[in-house]
């Protein structure tokens, strides 16, 4: 059983379609421990709570359950799933107790021209969030991206922590790749903005 499960661990997440398409369950099973993890995270900032970023997943994953047979070939497998989980948390936030009742306007997302003059834009796929920051400024970033629009929060989430392309992010959400640029552009403005504090105090070197 364990060598079986060393050699699902080395497929391409195509090869576990296939397989998980001609009833293989531990195919299946082994897609669920490779994304398993990085779902229930982008569930955890988008809809804000524990709870809700659980049932956020198992809805993914049973939906994918039911609908892999139609998942196609040329298709890219994370984005597909990434698609069904933007959906359920979608409809988990609105249904939520808990989700924000507040979130910033599109005006609140641009700093002004005095604050633009020292705000570095940064790709942070050079510096990924969730393996640069101590547990402090993490509580803040996650303080700032949970104000910011859904729409914002999950292309930044996308792009910066996932590492999707603005193609892939554009499928996920639904949106053109401009679209995303813009959308992109505007939240690490404002994510930026409230840690500028940070920044100023570890210097450059780390953007």
């Amino acid at each position: 059983m364990e060598g079986n499960d060393a050699m699902l661990a080395k497929l391409q997440d195509n090869e576990l379609v296939t397989r998980a398409q001609q009833g293989r369950h531990d195919a299946f099973e082994e897609l669920v421990s490779r994304y398993a993890g990085r779902l229930y995270s982008m569930g955890r900032r988008m809809c804000g709570n524990d709870d809700d970023a659980k049932d956020m997943l198992q809805e993914t994953f049973m939906a994918a359950f039911k609908g892999i047979d139609g998942f196609r070939a040329e298709a890219k497998f994370s984005v597909w799933l990434f698609q069904i989980a933007k959906h359920a948390c979608m409809r988990m936030r609105r249904k939520s107790t808990f989700a924000p009742r507040e979130t910033l306007s599109l005006e609140e997302l641009v700093p002004n021209e005095e604050e633009l003059k020292t705000l570095s834009v940064a790709d942070w796929r050079r510096t990924p969030i969730d393996k640069l920051l101590n547990k402090e400024l993490q509580g803040a970033l996650d303080e700032a991206i949970q104000v910011l629009p859904p729409d914002h929060r999950m292309v930044l989430l996308l792009r910066d922590v996932e590492g999707f392309s603005a193609e892939e992010t554009g499928q996920i959400v639904g949106a053109s790749i401009s679209a995303v640029k813009s959308r992109l552009h505007r939240a690490r403005l404002f994510t930026r903005k409230h840690l500028h504090h940070f920044y100023q105090d570890q210097g450059s070197s780390h953007v």
